[in-house]
């Protein structure tokens, strides 16, 4: 072969590998950039990168949004829908991971210059006097080149001849996609927010078992390492830049110092800090959140730095004034030029102490079926004995909407607060233990069988059963105000002995090959046909899921946290912490079981 004719087949066969990149990469379009017509995939073209993403979305959305969230990673807290709830406004939030402060001004002079802009949300840390344009060399991170005013032929030629691994990605990740948060797939397009419906349903709970978990491991050995500002000159200039920018588009401009966790400022210098709030006094007002109990409590943070959504709920409460939410009263602080000197001196004064003695209780649930003599009962004399000692010994019974109220609005709990709960509906509830706990004035749960109320034979057959109680005394129960009728879901208690079908759902378990969607189905289609039942008798939704047989698993956590239900009960042993601020403390939680013949010291022993 002819040193010409190799020359031009290996022309021929660079371009070729040259085009098919560039195919592949508009086809799969692993970013957003060019429309991502085949997968339609926003979710995943914002994790590769929401600097791209998110613009090209608002550019497809105009008109929907009015006011915007920026800044890096700390602002995914702050929901959209509620600080909608608070002013009226249609928000977006634009935040992107590892952005710094250029990158926020670049994002607010754009957004401002292509769309309607009433209000901007500034989300900031001492970061951002730390790090300032430190570029965009990584592909995940560069910003829209219509946003950094670059080249557009050389930005969206650096996304067409990416390398081709992206795609491949896409095209993988694609036949892995769940309903189920995934890796690639952490976003909700539609707000902006990051979904965290895994991690707001974890269990958080007991300090000790929190930190003992390796996804918290951090808090027990936190990191030192000398953090400089030494970017405040840049800081200082570049919010000047957005102030001006805001002022002179009419844009009403909120800046909010995010919360740090309190062994963070150990690695801080108290001189710079001053300058940093003097600096950004001088320019704008804003709302500090810096420093608080919150700070020094790890359960309120998702890890060293980023803290959990419902701390973003209390920021935009102290905000907007709704004193319905929990909060410290140390969180929060609005400065500006009036009173920064005494925020500075208050600042530099607070000594940050760990208690939590003001914000967590300790509560026992106890565990009962039916007052009679089957093989998970206990005798009607047991039950009596045991509930006047409970009373006796000084606890005092609540009911979830207590808990709730704790947990949502820090509404204080009774001394010795305890939970009484009865799973599947026996009459002998309603016969024998409502008229023990009406004389005691006592509370209770019941979490019903839908499919077995009213019944003393199992479904669909004339197998006799122990008798459940029906309609009518569930509601005579629920209006006495002391019982309230919670969810054991509708049919998935199924017995394997009664059943003529297999597999049999005895649980809330996944069956061995059933898909994904079919189970969210069946899931969905039990819980919503219990639904009816709960609000027919309450008139309220399901609130509380006490689980079949005691099986759980993170998908039915986050299936049952999408679908309103705001604690579940497990059979777990033990007692629970529950934290003000921290309503997903009242998830998996742990019950006392009372069994026949139960010593009453092993039950006091159990609920201390």
């Amino acid at each position: 072969m002819s040193t010409k004719k190799f020359f031009t087949m290996f022309i021929s066969v660079v371009l070729i590998i040259f085009a098919a990149i560039l195919l592949l990469n508009v086809l799969v379009d692993p970013f957003g950039l060019f429309g991502d017509k085949i997968y339609k995939w926003d979710s995943y073209n914002f994790t590769q990168n929401p600097r791209t993403a998110k613009i090209g979305y608002i550019n497809k959305h105009k008109g929907e949004f009015n006011s915007y969230i920026v800044g890096s990673s700390g602002c995914g807290s702050i929901k959209v829908d509620t600080i909608n709830k608070y002013t009226g406004d249609k928000y977006y939030n634009s935040f992107y991971y590892g952005s710094d402060l250029m990158d926020s001004y670049n994002t607010v002079k754009y957004l401002s210059e292509n769309t309607e802009v009433e209000n901007i949300v500034l989300g900031i840390n001492y970061n951002t006097a730390m790090f300032f344009d430190i570029g965009d060399d990584e592909i995940n991170q560069r910003m829209h080149g219509k946003v950094a005013e670059k080249n557009l032929f050389d930005f969206y030629k650096t996304f067409l001849f990416a390398n081709p691994q992206y795609s491949l990605a896409k095209i993988k990740d694609a036949r892995e996609d769940s309903f189920f948060q995934k890796d690639f797939d952490v976003f909700i397009p539609e707000t902006g927010v990051y979904d965290k419906s895994t991690r707001d349903v974890e269990n958080i709970g007991n300090l000790e078992d929190y930190l003992n978990r390796e996804t918290y491991s951090v808090f027990k050995n936190y990191p030192r390492e000398e953090k400089k500002l030494v970017e405040l000159d840049s800081f200082k200039n570049c919010m000047s830049d957005i102030k001006k920018l805001c002022d002179e588009k009419n844009i009403n401009l909120q800046v909010i110092v995010f919360p740090i966790y309190w062994e963070d400022f150990d690695n801080y210098n108290i001189d710079e800090l001053e300058t940093f709030y003097r600096d950004l006094g001088e320019i704008t007002d804003f709302w500090d959140f810096s420093k608080s109990t919150i700070s020094t409590e790890s359960r309120y943070f998702y890890d060293s730095t980023h803290f959990r959504n419902s701390v973003g709920d209390m920021m935009l409460a102290k905000i907007y004034g709704d004193e319905s939410v929990y909060m410290p009263e140390d969180f929060g602080n609005h400065v500006d030029s009036s009173n920064i000197d005494e925020f500075i001196l208050n600042f530099k004064n607070y000594e940050l102490k760990f208690d939590d003695s003001t914000y967590t209780d300790s509560i026992p649930i106890i565990l009962l079926h039916s007052i009679d003599d089957g093989e998970y009962s206990i005798s009607s004399e047991q039950f009596k004995r045991q509930m006047e000692l409970i009373k006796k010994s000084g606890y005092n019974t609540i009911s979830f909407s207590d808990l709730y109220n704790y947990t949502e609005k820090g509404t204080e709990l009774p001394e010795n607060p305890i939970l009484i709960t009865f799973d599947d509906g026996y009459y002998s509830n309603y016969k024998i233990a409502y008229p023990i706990l009406k004389e005691l004035d006592m509370k209770a749960t019941i979490y019903i069988i839908g499919s077995s109320l009213g019944k003393d034979t199992y479904k669909d057959t004339k197998e006799k059963i122990i008798p459940h109680f029906g309609t009518s005394e569930a509601a005579e129960m629920y209006n006495s105000g002391l019982i309230d009728i919670q969810s054991h879901s509708y049919d998935m208690h199924q017995s394997e002995k009664f059943e003529k079908s297999t597999p049999v759902r005895s649980s809330v378990k996944q069956f061995e090959n059933e898909s994904e969607v079919d189970y969210i189905k069946a899931f969905n289609k039990d819980f919503y046909e219990e639904d009816s039942i709960i609000k027919n008798i309450t008139n309220k939704n399901i609130h509380s899921f006490s689980y079949p047989t005691g099986y759980y698993s993170e998908h039915s956590e986050i299936l049952l946290g999408l679908l309103g239900v705001k604690s579940t009960v497990t059979i777990n042993e033990g007692t629970n912490t529950v934290i003000k601020g921290l309503p997903q403390s009242l998830f998996e939680l742990k019950r006392i079981d009372v069994y026949r013949d139960m010593p009453d010291e092993n039950l006091l022993n159990a609920i201390r």
